[in-house]
């Protein structure tokens, strides 16, 4: 048993507290956690499959999506580009777990992913310069390129805010006031995803009305990655592959989460993303 809450000032072993402890022997802040969270996920998920024929082959799979939980868990994406913003790992009201029932922290609504791996038909045994000369085959010939493509709105994002409840809470939110507009004007600050406008500071010994995730929807995400490869038989077992690899091959902006701490100066702007384009080179020899 801890023990009930001792107000600043008591006298514990012979020493005066300056913060709020917990029982006989002054305990700070004391968490107990256990695995006891609900989650109800559903989906419509359809794949289109082109099978290998002809050179090519490839599909696309579609997902709509709906996840709630009343708890995130201890597994969210933190980092400084992540999408992703979840709460914490405590329920704002340790006695209202419902409180915190709202969408997955990772519950993008739409999220698509293609790949496809096209043999060119150019060169000996194909469609075009079935016969080619060798030393024309060997720069024209067994050449392959293989896009990857994926795509996925936006996360919903938790908002934090200041302990106005007074109960010392781990998990703090303000209040959400409307629907939250997103003007995405640039400043010198970054990219203002959000206005903060939608938000407010609960009354004093009340918790923040806002859901523990989905108040603002973060930026969604798109990337093509793209291989070129040209392969030069050597055997029937054995060959050497040169290959090319553009990793977000159009160099598109997959802006990381915006600021999501109510009362900073630079709440609900955007100021990091992801990786650029990458280009990488490889040759490889297979046996």
């Amino acid at each position: 048993m801890i023990g009930g809450q001792n107000p600043t000032g008591t006298v514990i072993n012979g020493i005066t507290t300056e913060t709020p402890t917990f029982g006989p022997n002054g305990f700070g802040n004391v968490k107990n956690t256990a695995s006891v969270g609900n989650m109800n996920y559903n989906a419509l998920q359809a794949v289109l499959q082109k099978r290998y024929s002809n050179g090519l082959e490839g599909q696309v799979s579609y997902t709509y999506q709906r996840c709630m939980t009343n708890d995130d868990g201890y597994y969210g994406t933190w980092g400084t580009t992540t999408q992703g913003a979840p709460s914490g790992n405590y329920w704002q009201n340790l006695y209202n777990p419902a409180g915190d029932y709202a969408r997955c922290y990772w519950d993008s609504t739409n999220v698509i992913s293609a790949y496809a791996v096209y043999e060119l038909p150019f060169g000996r045994g194909k469609q075009f310069g079935h016969d080619m000369p060798a030393a024309a085959n060997a720069v024209v010939g067994n050449w392959s390129v293989n896009p990857i493509v994926s795509w996925h709105t936006g996360l919903p994002l938790t908002i934090s805010g200041s302990d106005s409840s007074g109960t010392n809470s781990p998990e703090n939110r303000p209040n959400c006031n409307g629907p939250v507009s997103y003007p995405k004007t640039v400043s010198v600050q970054g990219l203002q995803w959000f206005s903060p406008s939608a938000f407010s500071t609960p009354a004093t010994g009340t918790f923040g009305n806002c859901p523990a995730q989905g108040p603002v929807i973060g930026p969604g995400y798109v990337d093509v990655d793209f291989s070129l490869q040209k392969n030069f038989p050597i055997t029937e077992t054995m060959k050497i592959q040169f290959r090319t690899d553009f990793l977000n091959a159009f160099n598109h902006p997959n802006f990381a989460a915006p600021n999501f701490s109510f009362g900073t100066p630079t709440f609900g702007v955007i100021n990091a993303s992801q990786d650029a384009r990458e280009i990488q080179f490889a040759l490889k020899f297979y046996f």
